[in-house]
């Protein structure tokens, strides 16, 4: 116990008697200072409408209240402002109720203020009512605690004062005080405990007045930290954990078990003598206790030049570890190993490994071992070589002679040592061809002048790994016999031979496996061609064949072999010479001395021809020769002469005449081939007479004679044709007109006479004379021209036009008379002009044609005339003439003009207006356009229409283009219907055109929107409105706002503002309101906006009711899932959150949760709040308080007690009530075996691995305890034979998992008596043939069906 703590705060025991005074009634703001005395002066007066808040500075410690008044009044209708001196370090935060627990900052009458610069703290009330009147508190709250004072308020009515008022100011008798002084005799003192060392803790104290009751709190800084805590902190509730007693004057209090959190202030409180004594209990954490979770393992392993650690894991931090070598403590300034520590963990590391870290190790618990822990563990700590592995394998290499190679491999670290091997020889390196080289984790080999002998396995060796792999070496290859030929047909780099003989070539290599490729001339020999045959005829040796030799053969022969070694290739060549075989015949200079192929002879005369031809190349076979015609052979010396020399061949013909004239053809083969020629041969004589004599193409003076050529010319060409005429009408008889030449088939004839009848006749003349006459078929053949002039074309249409030209439709001609049409005329009118004129010629090539409309353009137009036009078609006469049409009819009049231009509109066009209610506006309008534009109205996009108050009317101005004007008149404006967009829209071909002005017509606003109510309260409400719809055109200047209580029935004016909402104050309670709010602008008031039903001035909520259906819905060792429901009323105000209370068997209810968004969330209907720091095995009892600024709820209805355990516990079988078992044969034997699971698991037995169940002999059982979540399994043999001896395995089971244990039953034999000198006296070299149980056993193993092994 150290020096007392009694707080000196004592009331002292007062007499009363009567006496004369008289109480002066209390100012409405009364001041007093530190000392008690006033203090008006300092402190200035406040002003409601200006006052403003200054933050408070820190200043003391604790939250404090500076000498307080507890007592004030006000008059009626007057405001009242309770200011109280402060101070405390952190700054408190100062909040103001009403009691029970209404805010005073939801007071909208109350303004809450703080004064830094007098350390003060006020609470103002404005128009202050009677129900006012009652009690108040103020509550400081800072990190060092809480403070609370009570204190009251009256309010005198109006008219007086009232009977509080006047007890305080009139004379009243009074007693006179004698005061007995009361004192603490024996206050509390400090106290000090240790957790799990003391029991209890006593604390006393004696007051200097008997038998006072007395209350005992405890205040600590969890404590103070929750809202529900009192100034003297949370009163303590007898139970397990406290009680007290009070004999005559003196207090006990008996704390049980103290824990850490039972530290803090305890204070006794004696309120019938305001007594107070407190003294403070330090309770010291338990000793610890310190064991290893993770101790050393028996032995472990390290390689050499390795880091390794051996490390321990113990229950806690800062335990006094000491680390030992073979017993020794290590110092750790001479080893080469450190220690390292991290929160429970210690460890031994060894940066680097040496065969000296071999050694058994220690690690050694100073203190504090918990009991039955070890406080030591050993590790025998061994170190090997470090097995090095490759991380690699060694890839395969293929060379040939002579070259160099190089294997490389990396291992897992850089101190490995590697040995080469090639086959099983170990490689020393000399330096010379071999060569090892090791870097960092690189281990190479180079190998430089390979050899053939050094093709095989290639091996790198560690001292725990190796590597292997082929080194495959090919031979240099190179040329041992150029490619040549046998040797009649070769001779240096030459071989030669004949066409369409076959050759043989040959090629010797090195290397009996490569391969050898041949080419002609530069291009691959073709496997595939069966001219050609590749093959090989022993090692390294190659022959090519070619079968049948062409001349394109002839060139270079080259093979190509690798060399083995970079992709580089060996060549051999040769030339092959072919020399040309026997050709076919070949025939030339056919015919007579030109060498014609074409023979020309005279019939009656002679007809001969001769040909040349040669046979290049060796002779091997005769020559044949014939001549044929139409398939068939001439015979010789019947039909022809044929005469052969060497190169010519002679044909002479035996009686020509012209019909053996044809295509012959002389055919000349050998062994090679034939050759055949076509010869012509033309027997000639007189033409025969030409066909088919026709006459056409008749005009006025001349005519076409036509005809054919003769089917036979004579042989001989046409030199010329001979055209006859007769005059039939004239007479005369036939008469040469014209001489045509070979290729003519036609003659014009003219010179004739018109209307007379001719007709024509045709001959035939070729150089050996004239053929027979061929005349004209069918009737003779009368002179005229065959046309007319064409048919009148059709009203001309006017398709487009300019201020230059016109563009003009119209119908062709229903006939063009014959002949076809050349042209149109265009003709043009102006309208002051009576005859038409020419206006445009044009051809057909010059108008288009298009869906039987024929369009052209006339132009030289001048622009404002105004014309007519028709049209004239024209076809030629034989004789050059123009032959016109009858004109058509005349075309519509048109005005030449720009057809197209965009509607414009003339400045200043559309423009906004603004114009008052009840006027006339108007827009005029001047625009423009090519065609006319059409002219619409629109508001706001309706078309306008002529109407009572609008007008539209439109204006003309003469001219060659449209100049007019659209006004629109709108008399009587009306904001509701003439405000808005004005649109003029001028539709026109060449270019629409728009404009817009915007019309605002001035008038009243209507009326606000959504007048409406909230918060309405006893003595006030709130009223909001949104902007009326439309604000007249002119802005909201401000609201007018009206009431009318239903009592007086009469509308009073109550405020203007610019807002859209205002506080009412002042209100009757109880009484029924209307409101009427008008908005105002320049134009004037607009018409009310009313609330539609009376409000009564009433306060609108009550406290919530208690929640509903409260469960839980989940737990564990530490902790409850509650889940409830939201009260069935809120009281009219919403829940702001919920007090979660639990109780144990032993003690009262206490705030277990108060729920906040982190852990509960208010809005929902069904609610969830996990409570945490509950004790395993205690049971506890849940309810709910709902709580809103009304107020706390009534409690919900209360939960079953519930047992604080474990959830989804695994089953652990307590291996400690198994083990083996020795039993008597008959007796009875009992395993009963505690298992604990959540959920209670299910049970299983087996013997010796099969499983069993009950029966006569043995019973099975399992009796549940739910409370301690645990069961216990019971196995019973009733009496025990020698066959129930094995092991027997319980197994337990649920949804987290399983356990086993196994139990060995041994039964012991009734002693029998025997010889055995083993089973008396324990010798081994007894030799007596007594068999015990095993026999037994074995026969009963056959009885139980089981397998006897």
């Amino acid at each position: 116990v150290s020096h007392s703590r009694h707080i000196g705060m004592v009331k002292d025991i007062v007499i009363e008697e009567e006496v004369d005074v008289e109480v002066e009634k209390p100012g409405k703001r009364k001041k007093l200072d530190a000392r008690g005395l006033s203090a008006e002066k300092e402190l200035p007066d406040i002003d409601w409408d200006k006052a403003e808040s200054v933050p408070l500075l820190p200043t003391g410690g604790k939250p404090k209240f500076l000498d307080p008044i507890d007592k004030h009044n006000v008059n009626e209708g007057e405001t009242a402002f309770i200011t109280f001196r402060v101070e405390g370090d952190p700054i408190p935060t100062v909040e103001w109720f009403k009691v029970p627990e209404k805010d005073m900052s939801c007071n909208p009458r109350a303004k809450l203020l703080t004064d830094g610069n007098h350390g003060t703290v006020t609470m103002g009330l404005r128009n202050c009512k009677a129900e006012d009147e009652g009690d108040f508190q103020c509550v400081l709250t800072s990190s060092k605690g809480r403070v609370e004072f009570d204190f009251k308020l009256f309010v005198t009515v109006e008219g007086g004062m009232d009977f509080r008022a006047m007890l305080m100011k009139k004379k009243v008798k009074q007693k006179k005080v004698v005061v007995q002084k009361t004192e603490w005799i024996e206050p509390l003192f400090d106290m000090e405990a240790q957790e799990n060392k003391d029991k209890q803790v006593v604390m006393t104290a004696k007051l200097s007045v008997k038998g006072m009751k007395g209350k005992w709190y405890q205040r600590n800084e969890t404590i103070m930290s929750d809202i529900k805590s009192g100034e003297n902190g949370r009163e303590l509730q007898r139970g397990d954990k406290y009680e007290w007693k009070l004999e005559e004057d003196t207090y006990t209090l008996i704390i049980h078990n103290p824990k850490v959190e039972d530290d803090g202030t305890y204070i006794l409180l004696v309120k019938e003598v305001d007594a107070k004594t407190s003294g403070y209990l330090t309770v010291k954490k338990r000793d610890p206790e310190y064991w290893f979770v993770r101790p050393l393992k028996e032995k472990e392993t390290a390689y050499t030049s390795r880091p390794y650690s051996m490390s321990v894991e113990l229950s806690e931090p800062g335990v006094n570890l000491k680390w030992l070598k073979n017993g020794a403590p290590i110092d750790w300034n001479s080893c080469s190993f450190v220690k390292k520590d991290e929160g429970c963990m210690s460890c031994i590391y060894f940066p680097n490994v040496v065969m000296d870290d071999s050694s058994y190790y220690s690690a050694q618990i100073m203190e504090f071992v918990k009991n039955g822990e070890q406080d030591q563990t050993n590790c025998w700590f061994e170190v090997e070589e470090y097995p090095h592995t490759f991380t690699a394998q060694l890839e395969k290499k293929k060379v040939v002679e002579k070259d160099s190679v190089e294997y490389e491999i990396t291992t897992e670290a850089e101190d490995a040592e590697v040995t080469w091997y090639m086959g099983n020889k170990k490689i020393v390196p000399d330096g010379n061809r071999f060569t090892v080289v090791a870097k960092g984790k690189k281990r190479q080999l180079m190998i430089k002048d390979c050899q053939m002998k050094d093709a095989g396995e290639i091996t790198c060796k560690t001292n725990k790994d190796k590597s292997t792999t082929l080194l495959e070496v090919g031979i240099l290859n190179e040329i041992t016999k150029e490619v040549c030929s046998d040797a009649y047909r070769s001779i240096s780099g030459m071989v030669f031979a004949v066409e369409r003989e076959d050759v043989v070539l040959y090629f010797d290599v090195k290397d009996p496996d490569a391969p050898a490729t041949f080419y002609l001339n530069g291009e691959e020999v073709g496997r595939n061609d069966p001219r050609f045959t590749q093959s090989t005829i022993g090692p390294g040796k190659h022959q090519l064949v070619i079968k049948h030799l062409e001349m394109t053969d002839a060139g270079t022969v080259e093979v190509r072999t690798p060399l083995n070694k970079d992709n580089k290739v060996l060549t051999s060549s040769v030339t092959l010479d072919v020399m040309m075989g026997e050709r076919k015949p070949e025939l030339m200079n056919v015919g007579g001395k030109g060498g014609k192929y074409k023979v020309d002879g005279v019939a009656g005369k002679s007809c001969e021809f001769e040909v040349d031809y040669k046979v290049e190349g060796k002779k091997q076979s005769e020559l044949d020769y014939k001549v044929m015609l139409d398939g068939k052979e001439l015979k010789n010396g019947q039909d022809v002469n044929i005469v052969v020399t060497d190169g010519k061949m002679k044909v002479n013909f035996i009686n020509p005449k012209h019909e053996k004239s044809g295509n012959y053809k002389i055919v000349m083969s050998n062994a090679q081939g034939s050759v055949e020629q076509d010869i012509s041969v033309n027997i000639m004589d007189k033409p025969a007479e030409p066909s088919q004599c026709k006459v056409n193409q008749v005009f006025h003076d001349n005519c076409v004679v036509n005809w054919k050529e003769p089917e036979d010319d004579g042989g001989t060409e046409i030199l010329h044709y001979i055209v006859e005429e007769e005059d039939v009408t004239g007479g005369g008889g036939w008469s040469q007109v014209a001489e045509l030449g070979p290729n003519d088939r036609k003659a014009k004839i003219g010179n004739l006479t018109n209307g007379n009848k001719y007709r024509f006749r045709v001959r035939a003349v070729n150089k050996l004379g004239e053929s027979v006459p061929c005349e004209m078929d069918g009737d003779d053949v009368l002179i005229k021209d065959p046309w007319d002039a064409p048919g009148k074309p059709g009203k001309p249409n006017i398709v487009d036009w300019g201020p230059d030209h016109c563009d003009l439709s119209w119908a062709a001609p229903e006939s063009d008379g014959g002949a076809k049409i050349t042209h149109y005329v265009i003709e043009k009118k102006e309208n002051n002009t009576q005859n038409f004129v020419v206006g445009k010629i044009l051809s057909v090539d010059e108008v288009n044609e298009m869906n039987g409309m024929i369009k052209g353009t006339c132009d030289g137009l001048i622009e404002g005339y105004q014309y007519e036009f028709r049209i004239k078609a024209v076809n030629l006469g034989s004789t050059g003439l123009w032959n016109y049409s009858d004109p058509s009819d005349p075309s519509n009049s048109m005005i030449a003009k720009t057809r197209f231009m965009k509607a414009k509109i003339r400045e200043p066009g559309m423009h906004d207006i603004e114009i008052k209610a009840g006027k006339t506006f108007r827009y005029d309008i001047w625009f423009s356009g090519e065609p006319e534009p059409d002219v619409t109205w629109e508001r706001e996009g309706v078309i306008l229409e002529q109407g009572e108050r609008v007008s539209i009317d439109l204006f003309s101005k003469n001219g060659i283009y449209v100049e007019k004007n659209s006004v629109l008149t709108v008399t009587k404006a009306s904001r509701r219907e003439d405000t808005g967009v004005y649109k003029i829209r001028l539709t026109c071909g060449g270019g629409s055109m728009e404009a817009t002005g915007f019309v605002n017509v001035l008038d009243v606003p209507k009326k606000p929107r959504l007048l409406q109510t909230s918060e309405v309260r006893a003595e006030y409400c709130k009223l909001s409105w949104e902007h009326p719809e439309d604000d007249g055109g002119t802005p909201i200047t401000g609201y007018s706002v009206q009431l009318m209580d239903l009592a007086s029935n009469e509308w009073m004016h109550y405020i203007d503002t610019a807002d859209m909402s205002v506080e009412v104050q002042g209100l009757r309670p109880g009484h029924l309101y209307k409101f009427e709010v008008v908005a105002i602008n320049k134009e004037g008031v607009s018409p009310p906006a009313r609330t539609k039903d009376p409000v009564r001035a009433e306060n609108p909520y009550g406290v919530p009711g208690e929640p509903t259906d409260l469960r839980i819905v989940d737990f564990d060792e530490k902790s409850v899932t509650l889940r409830w429901a939201k009260p069935n009323n809120d009281g009219g105000r919403p829940i702001s959150h919920y007090i979660v209370q639990k109780k144990d068997e032993f003690g009262g209810w206490f705030d277990a949760l108060k729920t906040d968004n982190d852990n509960c969330f208010a809005t929902i209907e069904e609610l969830e709040a996990r409570i945490p720091g509950l004790s395993l095995g205690k049971r506890y009892t849940f309810r709910v308080i709902a709580v809103s600024k009304a107020g706390e709820s009534e409690p919900s209805k209360e939960t079953k007690p519930h047992l604080c355990r474990y959830k989804n516990l695994c089953p652990s079988i307590d291996k400690g009530s198994g083990g083996s078992k020795t039993v008597k044969i008959n007796r009875l034997t009992c395993f009963q075996i505690k298992v604990k699971g959540e959920p209670l698991p299910t049970f299983s037995w087996k013997k010796d691995g099969q499983r069993i169940g009950n029966t006569d002999a043995m019973n099975i059982s399992v009796v549940h305890n739910p409370d301690e979540q645990s069961g216990v399994a019971t196995l019973q043999i009733l009496r025990t034979q020698l066959t129930d001896a094995g092991t027997y395995t319980l197994l337990a089971e649920n949804s987290n998992g399983s356990d086993s244990v196994d139990l060995d039953l041994i039964v012991l034999d009734e002693m029998h008596t025997n010889d055995c000198d083993m089973f008396l006296n324990g010798s081994l070299e007894c030799s007596c043939n007594n068999r015990f149980r095993a026999e037994i056993a074995e026969q009963d193993h056959v009885k139980l069906g089981l397998q006897v092994l």
